[in-house]
């Protein structure tokens, strides 16, 4: 396997994920205006024929329902990375449910996970980073969190404590700290920000679709 060429090829991935958040926003602002403009009742939208609906593009609408859009997916997007960065990687891990491990652990496989971080840190030179564990996760994943490689974590999951050999697990942990050393950790907070804003949205949208639904039901 080259290495460098999977590496190029991450960073490819990168790009058209952050590509396809671009577009989801995109979207989301063309649905909204459409919603909008449909229950606005602009002048002209009905061409006189049963059950036709003709939309006139309304720049002004767009305009106002992008900004507004926009305005509450990174206002939602700046909360959530304040809040993640203020913690620092340890505020991710304990919001997925991982528990730290203590230096004096007497559970071998988290001893094992232990000694395997030190060695990573050592080797790669940075400092050693607190170590979380996803207990009620059964399959094999990890992660590394933080915005500075002196505040990062790393995160396994019990599956890779107790299905990984140790040159495996030390393979895992190695990946999770070229992580840390290439930064992607940053773009990664990024982008549960903006995730955390589109899903804003979605929220947003479910409660005025109940009170519109509790209106029409008063009424009738």
């Amino acid at each position: 396997m080259d290495f460098f060429r999977a590496q190029d090829q991450a960073r490819r991935n990168t790009l058209w994920l952050v590509l396809l958040f671009l577009l989801a926003v995109a979207g989301i602002i063309v649905a909204i205006y459409l919603v909008v403009a449909l229950m606005a009742g602009q002048p002209g939208m009905h061409d006189g024929t049963a059950g036709a609906v003709r939309l006139h593009w309304e720049p002004e609408l767009f305009a106002t329902v992008a900004l507004g859009t926009l305005v509450l997916i990174f206002g939602g997007s700046l909360y959530k990375v304040l809040q993640l960065a203020r913690g620092g990687g340890a505020a991710v891990a304990e919001s997925l449910g991982g528990r730290a491990v203590s230096r004096g652990t007497g559970d071998l496989v988290e001893r094992r996970l232990l000694n395997v971080v030190d060695e990573m840190a050592i080797a790669s030179g940075v400092t050693v980073p607190q170590v979380y564990v996803l207990d009620d996760e059964p399959g094999i994943n990890a992660f590394a969190a933080g915005t500075e490689p002196n505040e990062a974590v790393v995160a396994v999951t019990r599956g890779c404590l107790e299905q990984l050999s140790r040159d495996e697990l030390q393979g895992v942990v190695a990946h999770e700290f070229s992580h840390i050393l290439n930064g992607d950790m940053r773009l990664n907070l990024r982008l549960m920000g903006i995730l955390h804003g589109i899903l804003l949205i979605a929220l947003l949208g479910r409660i005025m679709l109940r009170a519109s639904s509790s209106r029409r039901s008063s009424r009738s």
